[in-house]
């Protein structure tokens, strides 16, 4: 059977869709990076407004993260729990001085 020639292109112009790129959010990585950086900022210099951004920061970058982006939770949740974990390392030590002042227990200051 003989090929059958075109003399132009078969498809109708009415029905060509352009390809438009796919627009990406570029905030939502300094988030992660935000949420890890003051984590670990409320660990190490134990501030509590830090600890805050962290928490902050983490929630931000789970609510904005496109969920087929990641296969998994594990990195939200990894960010969160890390967030979570530094301020209450940053609120420890109140928390031990009103446990033991409720409990009647105070600690003795040796010097």
């Amino acid at each position: 059977m003989p090929r059958k020639e075109f003399s132009g292109d078969p498809r109708r112009a009415s029905d060509v869709v352009p390809y438009v790129p796919a627009t990406s959010a570029p905030e939502g990585g300094i988030y992660y990076v935000t949420a890890f950086a003051s984590s670990m900022g409320a660990l190490l210099f134990k501030t509590k407004w830090v600890g805050w951004v962290a928490i902050f920061s983490a929630l931000l970058c789970s609510f904005n993260d496109r969920v087929s982006a990641t296969g998994s939770a594990s990195g939200r949740l990894s960010t969160i729990t890390l967030a979570l974990t530094a301020l209450m390392i940053t609120y420890m030590p109140e928390l031990i001085t009103v446990y033991r002042a409720f409990n009647g227990t105070e600690a003795s200051v040796s010097t």
